[in-house]
């Protein structure tokens, strides 16, 4: 666990920490003993690298529990969200000194030097910065990773980076509506619907006819 002064904050990047996150939520359905989770990192359960991994996990509102940890609601919702954005920016302030960092910032029109960080850092916490500057340099890193979610002017270049790229899937009846990302998974579940729907018809109709699937199969 890291501090300066009053502030506790995480030794470890959101990043890394949202990776590690994820192994524990699609291998081990979001629950891993204390000491699986340092088999998973490679890392002695007893060591002190372990344990600020850990404190980091907790203090980004990730992880929970004691010798069974489990995925929080945060991090279950940022990794099944079609857009975790908000998700990520609430758990990022609930960090009291990246609160305080981002707010100063957006007050100076959302844009930053790391001077600027380490000068602001500095006044919030109370210490010199010849005496700390390696971990102002190392709040800095962490804070310049998770300003794109927090800061003004990189929330707007982010958003407009990222949506050219977006792709959804939509697919509308009468009575509903499909609509999501578009992967796999929401592909087939749309055939599903389609089916349903294909077959609600012939009823309706008194009339069937030997779908594209089923000529497939059978030219096999």
């Amino acid at each position: 666990m890291s501090k300066l002064n009053n502030f506790i904050y995480p030794e470890y990047s959101l990043e890394s920490s949202l990776d590690i996150i994820r192994t524990i939520y699609n291998n081990f359905a979001g629950e891993v003993s204390r000491s699986g989770l340092a088999s998973i990192m490679s890392m002695s359960e007893r060591g002190g690298a372990f344990t600020d991994r850990v404190a980091s996990l907790k203090l980004w509102n990730l992880l929970e529990g004691k010798s069974k940890l489990k995925v929080t609601s945060y991090g279950v919702n940022i990794i099944t969200s079609y857009s975790p954005e908000i998700i990520i920016k609430d758990i990022i302030l609930r960090v009291p000194l990246f609160n305080e960092i981002a707010t100063r910032v957006n007050n100076l029109g959302g844009s930053y030097t790391k001077e600027q960080i380490k000068i602001i850092t500095s006044d919030i916490t109370g210490v010199s910065i010849d005496n700390y500057e390696y971990k102002l340099n190392h709040i800095y890193s962490i804070f310049h990773q998770i300003s794109k979610y927090v800061c003004s002017k990189n929330i707007l270049a982010n958003t407009n980076q990222q949506a050219p790229n977006l792709k959804k899937l939509k697919i509308e009846f009468d009575d509903f509506t499909i609509e999501s990302d578009l992967s796999v998974t929401n592909i087939d579940t749309a055939i599903i619907s389609l089916w349903s729907k294909r077959s609600e018809l012939e009823k309706q109709s008194n009339y069937s006819l030997p779908s594209p699937i089923e000529i497939l199969i059978r030219n096999k």
